[in-house]
């Protein structure tokens, strides 16, 4: 056995353990957890999430919080959306994307939670500079803290040129031989070439966005973000609608979240725990929820109070799980697509295939190419936030400006390798999906410890801010419903507690 041969053995098995079902037990019971201690703040309070986006900053921090916002949401909603959802439903089933509706709730309040405590524990320097992320709530754990951030610092930066760089890279130069083969483009060289010079393409506009730090990436993203979503969500939409398979769909995956399901065509049937947990798995890697990686970005905004950003996250999850992923998965189970056995983006394009025909060569690969490029760009962020964290603030043989040109011209080069490469990588994906998951643990230890500080500034923001919220725009939605609801049980208790008191009495 080989060196490489070696790495790929021990990553598997390490893999099977970080991403096995101990894994998922410990991120699904975090997010009950938190959600409980919260009162499932994600369900009731989401009307709050959903005004605070309308804040316009002007507190302390670097960037404007909605901006962050869009650059977390560049790197949340990425290939695995179309690829990890597809993923899911042809190991698990239609049952499969419940599972991740399920997932992406719990995880609403995980990410609000993480995101509160890594602007609770930033610093704020003398010129306003920020110094934050995940590793300096981690660090505050007594006695083990300090070794679990620095372990976080280094899983993140070697797992962002992975996952956020040459995974990324790749998956553009796959969305631009999808648009090359619907224009009738099939001669292997010429596909060669389009993928070089998407390469080349990629790293200059890459080189030319991260030069200017998070400022610049959030501004590119505020621009990409709302196009591409949009994009999706449109052509998704009318695949449903045009497929005439919609509510046939949602039959199917209510019924086989719960009931087992037997093979068809090419798909080879699922049980109730492949669904649930190729679900949450495919859902926890979506949304990123418990990972750590989103407060490296939130930790930079522009804030008045550290709850502010947890509400963006609350958001956040809920634009990539319940109506991305929902695009994919509704998509592919509408137009029977997963009855044939493909998976990846290769079922995605199977069901727009069903609907658009050579067309959706060009709706996927646009998706694909800026969906990969939004991701490359704020991991990019991630991983030189971990990198001067470890260089500069532990290990102390770089200065901030020097480490962060270093990281920059480092993160560069794989990028035309990767996108040349014809293969998808899936050893750096294998890679990538480790370092992951052991990014996770400490940082979940981090969010268990410090849950109930979370839960107080989450309450103590709504409380404070509640006047504001409304003034805004008025308490609506689901918020009026439980507010109803709550007048409706105190009239009922307060009818009864009369009576009550005569037949004790007597």
């Amino acid at each position: 056995m080989g060196i490489l041969e070696a790495i790929l053995h021990w990553n598997s098995v390490i893999n099977g353990i970080v991403w096995g079902l101990p894994m998922i037990i410990m991120l699904v019971a975090t997010g009950v957890l938190v959600s409980i201690l919260s009162g499932f703040i994600q369900i009731r309070k989401f009307d709050v999430a959903w005004k605070t986006m309308r804040w316009k900053g002007g507190a302390k921090g670097e960037v404007k919080p909605y901006k962050v916002w869009a650059a977390v949401m560049g790197a949340t909603v990425g290939v695995g959306n179309i690829a990890g959802v597809s993923t899911a439903i042809h190991l698990g089933g239609p049952g499969a994307l419940f599972w991740m509706w399920v997932c992406g709730i719990l995880g609403m309040c995980l990410k609000a939670t993480e995101v509160t405590l890594s602007v609770w524990s930033r610093k704020v320097l003398p010129d306003g500079r920020i110094r934050g992320g995940t590793m300096y709530y981690i660090e505050k754990i007594p006695k083990v803290g300090p070794a679990l951030a620095l372990l976080f610092s280094l899983f993140a930066f070697l797992c962002a040129f992975g996952i956020g760089n040459m995974t990324q890279a790749n998956s553009v130069a796959h969305g631009a031989e999808f648009i090359a083969n619907a224009f009738g483009i099939t001669d292997p060289a010429t596909i060669f070439n389009v993928r070089v010079a998407s390469g080349l393409l990629i790293m200059f506009f890459t080189a030319l966005v991260i030069i200017g730090g998070l400022r610049r990436i959030a501004d590119a993203a505020f621009i990409l973000v709302p196009v591409m979503v949009v994009w999706y969500i449109v052509f998704g939409l009318a695949t449903w609608v045009l497929s005439g398979g919609f509510f046939k769909a949602l039959q199917l995956i209510f019924t086989h979240a719960f009931t087992p399901m037997a093979g068809v065509g090419g798909f080879a049937g699922a049980t109730v725990f492949a669904a649930v947990r190729y679900g949450f798995a495919r859902g926890l890697f979506s949304n990123e929820a418990g990972l750590g990686s989103a407060p490296l970005a939130y930790a930079f905004a522009e804030s008045d109070h550290p709850a502010r950003q947890g509400f963006y996250g609350i958001f956040e999850v809920f634009m990539d799980t319940l109506v991305v992923c929902s695009i994919t998965g509704i998509a592919v189970v509408a137009t029977g697509a997963y009855e044939t056995g493909a998976t990846g983006a290769y079922l995605a394009m199977e069901a727009f295939t069903r609907v658009f025909g050579a067309w959706a060569g060009i709706v996927m690969g646009v998706a694909l190419a800026l969906f990969a490029f939004t991701t490359l760009l704020t991991w990019s962020f991630y991983g030189e936030t971990t990198f001067i964290y470890f260089m500069v603030e532990k290990v102390k043989i770089l200065s901030y400006r020097t480490a962060s040109w270093i990281y920059r011209i480092l993160w560069l080069p794989p990028i035309i390798a990767a996108a040349a490469a014809a293969q998808h990588l899936t050893a750096i994906w294998d890679l990538a999906d480790t370092l992951n998951g052991l990014m996770a643990i400490p940082n979940l230890v981090a969010v268990v410890y410090f849950a109930p500080v979370a839960m107080r500034l989450l309450k103590d923001f709504y409380g404070r801010h509640l006047a504001e919220v409304t003034a805004a725009g008025g308490v609506s939605g689901i918020g009026r419903a439980f507010a109803a609801t709550k007048a409706l049980l105190k009239a009922v208790k307060e009818f009864y507690a009369p009576s009550t008191a005569v037949i004790v009495n007597t």
